[in-house]
This record gives structure tokens, C-alpha cells and sequence, in this order.
């Protein structure tokens, strides 16, 4: 899912939402949170909840690409089982093993342009290029990616493809939307 708004929009407030109703899965099994706050700290206050794991800030490159590797390899791991039950699906997954506990994996990624502009070149770019596959491979086995950004613009076009969910908010242009307006959720000011 990517949510779109210029600053002040409540992008950071819609992850923290977001945050709140995942700790409350009485009947769809457990849900962890993990965070990375590209963006101006709205999202510290979430790691005092319980589902919530760790919620990294910009600075801290280490924290992320442990985070980002974990996930990938939790990925690997799920298809590998859910492949040896037939699962397509952490869903399908759950019912045919009975493993109800099988948590699903939000990652929010607060302040998406930051984090390509801080990742996508030199050094750090197999970490974009990781996070890329992770929203790629990561929702079938349980794992989701819940991004925002000031504008359509940030995000890359491979990465588009694979965000199924566009939530629009205030805009700061009407031209920072390229969105298909069949599939975005716009929300009015």
C-alpha cells in the first residue's frame, strides 16, 4: 500500500492508525510492526505497543539493513514452508497447518522519497534493491508494505507495479498525481 500527501496530510497519522488496528487481530492471528521513519519521528511513538517491534530512524543504516535483511530472509523462509503444504498464502498457510499464530509482517516505511534518496545509489543500493523484492515477494507469505511519499514521483516505476492499494491525501499539486483514479482511494481535505 502506498499513501500520498504533501506534509501535514497525516500520512505519519494513517501509519500510526494502521499501527493501532494491527494490534487488535482477535480472529486473523497475530501481527507484528516494524518501522522505518524516513520522516519527521511520527512514528517513535509506536514502540511502546506491544506488536511493535522496532521503529528506525533515518539515521541509523545498520538497524535498517538488519531489519530489511530479516525480512527478506523471513520471506525465503515462509515460501520455502508454505510451498511444502501447498499454501500459496499465509491465509492458506494457517488452515491447513492449523498454525493460527503464524504472524502477518507490516513494514511502514515513513517518508518513501528520503529513503530511495538515501539508499537507491552507491553503496547502499542492493539495500533499495532489497526492500524492492520484499514488496514484491512479501504478500503472499504474510509480510506487507505499507509506504508513503509526497508525491507519485518517488516512487519507482518497477516499484509501482507492485503497490496494489493507493491512498491519496492532500496533494500539494494536482500534478503529483499520475495515479489511475480507478484504483486510487482519494480522500478529501
Amino acid at each position: 500500500m502506498a499513501i500520498f500527501g504533501t506534509g501535514g496530510a497525516g500520512k505519519s497519522t494513517l501509519l500510526r492508525t494502521l499501527a493501532a488496528a494491527a494490534g487488535m487481530t482477535t480472529r486473523g492471528g497475530p501481527c507484528f510492526v516494524y518501522g522505518l521513519d524516513f520522516g519527521a519521528r511520527g512514528l517513535s511513538m509506536l514502540e511502546s505497543l506491544p506488536h511493535v517491534g522496532s521503529i528506525i530512524a533515518a539515521d541509523d543504516v545498520e538497524r535498517t539493513a538488519r531489519l530489511i535483511s530479516n525480512l527478506r530472509e523471513t520471506i525465503d523462509e515462509r515460501a520455502v514452508r508454505y510451498s511444502a503444504v501447498n499454501a500459496g498464502t499465509i491465509d492458506e498457510y494457517r488452515r491447513l497447518t492449523g498454525e493460527n499464530d503464524e504472524p502477518r509482517i507490516l513494514l511502514f516505511v515513513d517518508g518513501f522519497g528520503a529513503f530511495r534518496s538515501a539508499y537507491e545509489v552507491g553503496p547502499m543500493g542492493a539495500l533499495f534493491d532489497r526492500l524492492q523484492t520484499i514488496v514484491a515477494d512479501g504478500r503472499p507469505v504474510g509480510v506487507h508494505v505499507v509506504l508513503t511519499a509526497s508525491r507519485w514521483a518517488d516512487i519507482r516505476p518497477a516499484l509501482k507495479d507492485q503497490i496494489g492499494t493507493r491512498i491519496e491525501l492532500r496533494l500539494g499539486d494536482p500534478i503529483d498525481s499520475d495515479m489511475d483514479r480507478k484504483q486510487a482511494v482519494l480522500v478529501p481535505p
